[in-house]
């Protein structure tokens, strides 16, 4: 509740029962699988408002979006990490960048301002890594 204050939105019962739930899901998740969770108890919320209330979390800066072979992500995790998509299992660790480099100073810029970066790399999680070895 205090989040949603602090990033000046209001705080409504569907914004709570997202974020609940949000809370649970752990650091990434997909709209839909949090709909289908909130639809057990609250039969009258809608895809849409999902949808709805991830863009304003989004755009205040509680949670990232990113995408996958066009699947689009959500998490809570927003420090500065590139994200593993494991192509055996599917599952998408963090991955973390050295807090002694800046990712974008690798970039040509030419004066341009980056607000933020989203790095997806593709290859094989912890798990499926160690199997295959």
């Amino acid at each position: 509740m205090e989040l949603l204050r602090k990033s000046g939105l209001k705080v409504t019962p569907q914004r709570l029962s997202v974020m609940n739930v949000i809370m649970e899901a752990g650091e990434h998740f997909k709209a839909e699988e949090v709909y289908r969770k909130l639809k057990k108890s609250e039969p009258s919320i809608t895809l849409a408002t999902v949808y709805n209330i991830f863009r304003s979390l989004t755009d205040n800066g509680i949670i990232n979006s990113f995408e996958v072979d066009g699947t689009t992500w959500f998490e809570s995790n927003l420090d500065a990490h590139a994200n593993l998509f494991c192509e055996k299992c599917g599952t998408i660790e963090d991955v973390s960048l050295s807090e002694n480099s800046n990712l974008l100073e690798q970039f040509s810029l030419d004066g341009r301002k980056v607000r933020s970066a989203s790095l997806v790399l593709k290859g094989l999680c912890t798990k499926c890594s160690r199997n295959s070895r």
